[in-house]
């Protein structure tokens, strides 16, 4: 009896660190559930730091959606069944990438929330993909990835110019960026016929 006692406070003690150790979630909301075919909906998004302690998260730059640079963030489009949905043309686009600036991070406070495609930043490429669907209902994702290895995972163009340095400013910030790596809730779109 015991050891079945011990066990359980085992699992239970596991489990609760565990849960503690997600100190930040990701939520998605729609303006609205159903567009028209041809329509681009209008999608919010917010982490919330549940911490505990003020950090600096990185919105999505130039280059974060199609993961070329940290932070890697975008949708992912899935079919009712949670399979993705096919691209039928590739998405085109220059190979260069703005440069990483201060403004480019953000302090969160312990509770508070932050929307990575929010004013100054990039959106998600992914989203423009409903304008091509053909009517039905689909499932939206939004991922956020961090690394915590080196500002240089960052960087855009200073990369293709084979910088290695930031200034102090940039250092700092970035010494204050977790490393994270969550994925939001599923949204579904029903898109219908025009």
């Amino acid at each position: 009896m015991n050891k079945l006692i011990a066990l359980l406070f085992a699992f239970t003690s596991s489990f609760s660190v565990i849960a503690a150790d997600t100190p930040f979630t990701c939520s998605i909301s729609a303006e609205k559930a159903t567009i028209m075919q041809g329509e681009v909906p209008r999608v919010k998004v917010s982490i919330a730091n549940k911490s505990g302690k003020d950090v600096h998260l990185v919105g999505s730059l130039d280059g974060s959606d199609v993961g070329w640079r940290f932070p890697k963030c975008g949708f992912e489009l899935l079919d009712t069944a949670g399979e993705p949905v096919p691209q039928k043309q590739p998405m085109g686009r220059c190979g260069n990438m703005n440069t990483l600036e201060t403004t480019d991070f953000v302090k969160v406070a312990a509770g508070a929330e932050f929307n990575p495609s929010g004013q100054g930043f990039f959106g998600s490429w992914q989203l423009y993909r409903f304008k091509q669907l053909p009517p039905g209902t689909y499932i939206l994702r939004f991922y956020y990835q961090t690394s915590t290895k080196g500002v240089q995972d960052y960087f855009g163009d200073e990369r293709m110019m084979g910088q290695k340095t930031v200034s102090p400013e940039i250092q700092k910030l970035f010494e204050a960026v977790p490393l994270t790596d969550i994925k939001s809730n599923d949204l579904q779109i029903t898109v219908q016929p025009k």
